[in-house]
């Protein structure tokens, strides 16, 4: 940690604000972008995907993980942006990069004990390379800014500059329907789906629902619902599930992908 405290250090006497500002503003204004585009794209891909499934869309959460996303990797191209060098842009960018992404799941977590310590940095950890290649791209973007901004004609320059933040934009994008649910996925919501739809006529599926953990959920068979499925942050090979009702009912599941016995934890949601 004091190597990277030097490197701050000996980079302040390189530049100044003014001449670091170039660089960090772009490299935060276009990792904002390129991250609202990765959530959009990654919020949209399944609903359109598939049609067949009751998919919902939850505005609120998605410009709310666009507003949080847009902000992590402003402070990511920012810190990026700030040093002199490329490399130790990229490699002590990376390294702080992954020590936020370490606190990031720290708190997502619970933060409660060493435990969760230990774990929250084995799982920051193997995000090292991804982290210093974020930072490098970061740079770049900012460095192609510049050279937009200072090296071309007065008349090629918003065409060059429209035409850098759509290429910015749509790596989010591509990135994002990168995040589509793969076939097991949707077999099982699928399956979850038929067993939702039978239910009010046919009680032997009832034992393929959780109606030993939510009583409350028979009441509601019959009504309309949406699902909100997104993958697990914590458990490998599992969806995280909500199916919200038209009348107001709430369920909430861990949901194992490819699973014959589909929930292994729900419950009433708010």
């Amino acid at each position: 940690m004091n190597f990277i405290f030097e490197i701050f250090r000996k980079s302040l006497r390189q530049e100044n604000l003014s001449q670091r500002g170039e660089r960090m503003l772009p490299a935060a204004l276009y990792g904002a972008l390129a991250a609202s585009a990765f959530v959009l794209a990654n919020s949209l891909v399944n609903v359109y995907s598939f049609p067949n499934l009751p998919l919902g869309l939850d505005w609120a959460h998605v410009f709310g993980m666009c507003a949080g996303f847009g902000a992590a990797f402003a402070l990511a191209g920012a810190i990026a942006g700030w040093f002199t060098e490329e490399y130790q842009g990229i490699v002590v960018g990376g390294m702080i990069i992954t020590a936020l992404l370490a606190v990031a799941f720290f708190f997502q977590m619970g933060a409660e004990g060493g435990a969760l310590t230990l774990q929250s940095i084995l799982m920051a950890l193997p995000l090292v390379g991804v982290s210093m290649l974020a930072a490098g791209a970061l740079r770049w973007t900012a460095r192609r800014h510049g050279q937009i901004i200072h090296k071309e004609s007065a008349e090629a320059r918003p065409r060059r500059l429209a035409g850098h933040i759509l290429v910015i934009a749509l790596a989010g994008a591509f990135v994002g329907i990168l995040g589509r649910l793969d076939l097991p996925a949707e077999q099982t919501l699928v399956k979850f789906h038929a067993y939702l739809q039978a239910a009010p006529n046919d009680p032997s599926v009832w034992v393929q629902l959780p109606v030993k953990q939510v009583p409350a959920l028979p009441e509601h068979f019959g009504v309309d619902y949406r699902f909100y499925a997104r993958r697990s942050a914590f458990a490998l090979g599992a969806l995280d599930l909500t199916v919200r009702f038209a009348d107001g009912f709430v369920l909430e599941c861990a949901l194992p992908v490819g699973s014959m016995n589909f929930f292994t934890n729900c419950w009433e949601g708010q």
